[in-house]
């Protein structure tokens, strides 16, 4: 068992059982996931990658030890132990109090079926599932379709994470009817409980081939089939937004007429983005405030990603000429946004923009972060994780801002250049995330950089870096002296035997939090510097 102090997410083969009435496991399986908001890596000679997901159960649920060689591996972004630390982003304003997902995982299976039935075998530390959700569309049909009217994602179950004993369980929660065939199943997960990572040895998908079947039967009978309804409300509200504004009479709004606009305003800043919707839509005198661009200085479409297009940014663009904080994380994906769309926002919407979230976010590329350099001149924070599919040509573009502060390149295509290049550009860099960056080579060329230009350097995420030696450690420790928090787990060049952990204890008397996962070199007189 990997003894991480930092969150891990384990993922095992995950298999599928088409049944006609949920009494018989016929031969089909899971085929692969068709993404991961986390960290899929291979360790030494053993590959833990996407295809480890496919097939059945590895262990039978009475007998569930566990060897690392039979686990695929996804690191998220979200650690339990990142609460109060300076790494920890401060949420957007307006986030809807019913939204808990961190991360997730989508699972493609070779057949499509109704589904009555999701078992999930949490192997350890369980309670971390937080949503299920069904497609109706498979990823090879979003090109033919026109999203989102014909994309329709519906979730079967929601709740709230749990604190529970470390010890596996089958979690099969009651699924809400699903108005449709699916093979698109996704899980949305929240680890803010949990004591250490959480391993899943597999999800089990039961279901009905035939609609006939599951209208005639008691279940279906006793429930209506329907979309999630916070789901098509939202979409509905967002659409709303295009209503144009107009203006109050006077003297006809009771009370309200007798408060400062800015009492008001500050009223209405307290609502989530859909009540702020259903506000503007109970009168003209509320929807001239609802429509007011400060209620739009921050804003965090995340929540609502299987909702959010080019015609709801269109609406949005026109009250959003004083945002500072956006959040796109995991919008985009099948071609609901396109590139311009999300460039003319910018182009509207960028001049005060401080801080861009855009973890998942498909619709980028290079022109995409070209016209953020251009036209948000404030940004400080940037986040593009796990946009795995960014070559480095396009993340060249990010070398031309000169203010972030924070900046999350986890899990790119980014190469060693580009990262110096940035570095250089950017000397008050305080956060900086290379982890799961395979293609970033001479990592010591990089913390040799951090150390001559970022002096003010608090956070630094090396996870898995494996071109990382004492050197890079050492000049990174004397020219970075107010680190608090930095990540080498899986950083296998860096020896105990080199003095460098010793030297890192002694020049960085601020530093808060150290993981060395996996170095076997650790040893005792290291521990002492660190005490």
């Amino acid at each position: 068992m990997f003894t991480s102090m930092q969150f891990r997410w384990w993922t095992l083969a995950l298999s599928m059982a088409t049944m006609a009435r949920c009494r018989m496991w016929p031969q089909t399986l899971l085929d692969h996931p068709t993404c991961i908001q986390g960290m899929v890596t291979s360790l030494r000679l053993v590959y833990f990658g996407p295809m480890d997901l496919g097939g059945r159960a590895a262990h039978q649920q009475e007998n569930l030890s566990i060897e690392p060689q039979q686990h695929s591996t996804v690191r998220t972004t979200s650690n339990f132990c990142l609460k109060s630390c300076p790494s920890a982003r401060k949420p957007i304003n307006r986030a809807p109090a019913t939204f808990h997902s961190q991360d997730y995982i989508e699972l493609l299976f070779e057949e499509r079926v109704y589904p009555n039935r999701i078992d999930i075998l949490e192997t350890y530390n369980p309670g971390s599932v937080v949503k299920i959700l069904a497609c109706n569309t498979s990823p090879k049909d979003f090109e033919e379709l026109d999203p989102p009217e014909e994309v329709e994602w519906v979730t079967l179950w929601a709740g709230q994470p749990e604190a529970l004993p470390a010890r596996p369980r089958e979690f099969s929660p009651p699924l809400k009817p699903c108005p449709f065939a699916t093979n698109l199943i996704r899980l949305e997960v929240n680890q803010r409980l949990l004591e250490y990572y959480t391993e899943l040895d597999a999800v089990k998908l039961y279901g009905i081939l035939e609609s006939n079947e599951l209208q005639n039967s008691a279940d279906f009978q006793s429930k209506h089939v329907y979309p999630d309804p916070g789901i098509c409300e939202t979409e509905k509200m967002l659409r709303d937004l295009v209503l144009v504004d107009k203006k109050s009479a006077p003297g006809n709004n009771g009370y309200f007429d007798m408060l400062p606009s800015e009492v008001i305003q500050l009223i209405l800043s307290y609502l989530d983005m859909p009540s702020l919707c259903n506000a503007a839509l109970s009168c003209s005198f509320l929807m001239h405030h609802c429509y007011d661009p400060l209620q739009y200085t921050d804003l965090d479409l995340q929540p609502y990603w299987s909702q959010v297009d080019d015609y709801v940014l269109k609406c949005l663009q026109s009250r959003c000429s004083h945002l500072q904080q956006l959040s796109l994380a995991w919008c985009g994906r099948y071609d609901m946004i396109k590139g311009p769309t999300f460039i003319k926002f910018l182009q509207h919407c960028g001049s005060e923009m401080t801080c861009l979230r855009l973890s998942c976010a498909r619709f980028l590329y290079a022109d995409c972060l070209r016209a953020v350099g251009i036209n948000c001149p404030l940004i400080q924070e940037l986040d593009l994780s796990s946009c795995t599919y960014l070559h480095d040509i396009a993340l060249q573009e990010v070398a031309k801002f000169t203010s972030l502060r924070r900046l999350n390149l986890y899990r790119t295509s980014v190469v060693g250049s580009t990262v110096r290049a940035i570095i250089r550009s950017n000397a008050g860099l305080e956060y900086l995330n290379l982890g799961g960056c395979k293609s970033c080579d001479s990592m010591d060329d990089v913390a040799i950089e951090l150390a001559q230009h970022c002096p003010q350097l608090k956070t630094v995420d090396f996870w898995h870096c494996r071109t990382l030696t004492n050197i890079g450690l050492r000049a990174l420790a004397s020219g970075c002296s107010l680190l608090l928090e930095l990540d080498l787990g899986w950083c296998p060049e860096l020896r105990s035997n080199t003095g460098c952990f010793v030297y890192l204890a002694q020049s960085c008397h601020l530093l808060k939090k150290l993981f060395v996962t996996a170095n076997r070199t650790v040893s005792d007189t290291d521990l002492f510097a660190l005490a």
